[in-house]
């Protein structure tokens, strides 16, 4: 044994550790009557819903690069690394249904705490009737790393892209942003930030987003024209928008949902934490102004907030311009501020 009572997955063995995690899933994640075989063949096997097309995504988490295990405990890991991929699949107007897990381990982790990262994906899982239909598990030398794929579904002709946005349309945020970056620079920062009743609800919000599952759909019926979700803060992220619509925008920054909490704690940085920050996975879109009420009331009855920030206007030059309006009217070109695992 590993010096405690519980077994390491080299203790263990590839093969025990499947049949641990799989038996460690209730039968609703499981099995489905459209997935014909999931877990236990070489391959998943599932029936498509009629009329719908497959939407698919893919994200890697590795320690020390997108998590420190210092940080964070493992049932909010196997949350977050779930909740990246809904977020892609809300931000195409598709409904989430079967997702499969790879491992990369060390060998040095204990069981327990894989199941508890199993367990952690659980109840996104049920909340919004995901299947977890296999993966794969094998040995990392160096560090711990851990994908999800998501397979999700959508009618054809109504796909959230990035390519529709055009001139006039309010463009608008899901949620908050900047909440995900505070809880970052929290738990990186001194410790007696971290002492303050609202440092929790930060940290939170980094460790354990909450994926707009039930918004993308909503965005559809609304006629969005077009969405993306938030992982390399707004400054970057818009402009992939703007660059596929062949659009330019205006965002007025007094406007951009900031919470009380992160004004409080960073009364010198908030503003960069909700323009630049990363990991918010809100959804970011454009619609039309006339469909801004109607879309603002269905997001309210299930419990969400939209806030339009901006609007687009027409490209004057390429690439295309994003306008920053300062709250006394003055307007300076954003310089793009994405997250880049290379840059």
């Amino acid at each position: 044994m590993s010096g405690t009572d519980q077994p390491t997955v080299a203790e263990l063995g590839e093969f025990a550790l499947i049949e641990r995690l799989v038996a460690s899933l209730p039968s609703e994640v499981i099995a489905g009557p459209r997935l014909l075989h999931g877990a236990g063949d070489d391959a998943a096997v599932w029936k498509p819903a009629p009329g719908k097309v497959s939407v698919i995504t893919t994200d890697t988490l590795v320690d020390g690069v997108h998590f420190r295990l210092d940080w964070t405990d493992w049932a909010s890991l196997g949350h977050k690394m779930l909740a990246v991929n809904l977020s892609d699949i809300a931000a195409m107007g598709a409904d989430p249904f079967l997702a499969t897990v790879t491992l990369g381990i060390t060998g040095s982790e204990r069981v327990d705490d894989l199941v508890a990262l199993y367990g952690g994906m659980v109840g996104l899982a049920t909340r919004h009737r995901l299947l977890i239909a296999g993966g794969d598990i094998v040995r990392s030398p160096n560090a711990l790393s851990l994908s999800v794929t998501v397979v999700g579904e959508a009618d054809p002709d109504r796909l959230l892209l990035r390519s529709g946005a055009t001139e006039g349309n309010l463009i608008g945020v899901s949620g908050t942003l900047g909440a995900s970056a505070a809880g970052l620079a929290l738990l990186s920062g001194p410790g007696e930030r971290r002492r303050a009743a609202t440092a929790g609800l930060l940290i939170g919000a980094h460790l354990r987003p909450i994926p707009r599952v039930g918004l993308g759909g909503l965005l559809v019926l609304a006629g969005a024209t077009s969405a993306m979700d938030l992982s390399d803060g707004l400054l970057g992220d818009l402009p992939k928008i703007l660059v596929a619509s062949g659009v330019s925008a205006e965002i007025e920054e007094h406007r951009v949902p900031i919470l009380p909490a992160i004004r409080a704690l960073f009364p010198n940085g908030f503003r960069e934490f909700a323009l630049r920050g990363g990991e918010d996975y809100e959804l970011l879109f454009t619609i039309a102004p006339e469909r801004w009420e109607d879309l603002a009331e269905a997001a309210k009855e299930i419990g969400s907030t939209v806030t339009a920030i901006g609007r687009v206007i027409p490209v004057e030059s390429k690439p295309p311009t994003l306008w920053l309006v300062a709250p006394d009217g003055s307007k300076s070109v954003a310089t793009a501020g994405a997250f880049d695992h290379f840059g």
